[in-house]
């Protein structure tokens, strides 16, 4: 049995080419290409727990502000887990709330499907030993002239050239979670609420991490504590151990 993910800015199916590992593609996107901006409206783009993360330091924004300002929650099948979608402007063109008319105002720390465009990515975890398959495909839409640009790339290249490394190991972790199988079940309100809390609402777990009720559950050392409580990577790493601890069963914790 496998489970699948697919990043990508909520294409549809028939718009995605396979695309092998050494395969070539011609693509760039910049300011001179004619249909530059066109991909940043009228989307469904799931953001990680690391894209709200990199957001956030983008905007210098807490959890709660960012999320209330910028996001709609849903619950995602079969689990019903938790996850933030990137609230579209309310106009006619649905415009991304981050787009000005140079471009991306929040670049640098722009979301993972934003960033891995034209491409997407497809995981697959094996339902017994969780071995992850990738497998990508080119977005082929209509507007983009991207496509007609000289400069060419392997997959390889466009995701060290896109500084996805960070972005896809920390989405990996999550969706490795969130997609087990042993959560088709469903979450009840109360899991939910405690998934949200340890991806998406890190501050409220740095809270928490704060007042010292976690060491009173958990061996934590000074070092991780340090770390969780200055660096919102190292925060996040934590809650996703203390996710697969609590509703996988898996020892990535120690219990007093």
């Amino acid at each position: 049995m496998y489970i699948r993910s697919l990043q990508c800015k909520g294409v549809p199916e028939e718009k995605l080419e396979a695309l092998e590992w050494g395969a070539r593609f011609n693509f760039a996107c910049h300011p001179d290409v004619p249909c530059f901006t066109e991909c940043c409206r009228n989307l469904r783009l799931l953001l990680t727990p690391y894209d709200v993360l990199r957001l956030r330091k983008a905007l210098g924004l807490s959890s709660r502000s960012f999320i209330d300002e910028y996001t709609d929650l849903e619950f995602r099948e079969p689990a019903r887990f938790p996850v933030l979608y990137l609230r579209m402007k309310d106009d006619d063109e649905r415009l991304c709330p981050f787009l000005k008319p140079e471009g991306c105002a929040v670049y640098e720390h722009r979301p993972s499907a934003c960033r891995i465009y034209p491409v997407a990515r497809a995981t697959r975890f094996h339902g017994v030993h969780q071995t992850l398959i990738e497998s990508f495909y080119v977005i082929r839409e209509d507007h983009c002239r991207g496509f007609q640009e000289s400069r060419s790339w392997t997959v390889e290249e466009w995701l060290e050239d896109q500084g996805l490394g960070r972005y896809l190991r920390f989405n990996d972790e999550w969706t490795r979670t969130v997609m087990h199988k042993s959560l088709s079940r469903g979450l009840s309100p109360a899991q939910q609420q405690f998934v949200y809390t340890l991806t998406y609402d890190l501050d409220v777990l740095r809270k928490m991490m704060e007042s010292g009720k976690l060491d009173r559950v958990f061996i934590i050392d000074g070092a991780e504590r340090e770390r969780c409580l200055n660096d919102n990577e190292a925060l996040l790493t934590f809650g996703l151990k203390w996710l697969r601890f609590s509703l996988l069963g898996e020892s990535t914790l120690e219990v007093r």
